[in-house]
């Protein structure tokens, strides 16, 4: 499950790198939104409570901004 994390963290570094770029910002929450969507899955994994919570805010806010942005 490790590996799950690894992506999340690719997807993060990848999310950043894409806002810094000028690439559009739609790409980079669809971005965000897979990396954090990875990282649930292995704070659900490792029952982690905190980093669950703050990835499903993120997982959240990137779908609001998709949906609506």
């Amino acid at each position: 499950m490790n590996i799950i994390g690894f992506i999340g963290t690719i997807g993060v570094i990848a999310q950043m790198a894409l806002l810094s770029l000028g690439y559009a910002p739609a790409l980079a929450m669809f971005t965000g939104l897979i990396a954090s969507a990875c990282w649930v899955a292995y704070a659900v994994n490792k029952n982690d409570k905190w980093l669950l919570a703050v990835n499903m805010s993120v997982f959240g806010f990137a779908t609001y901004g998709l949906a609506f942005g």
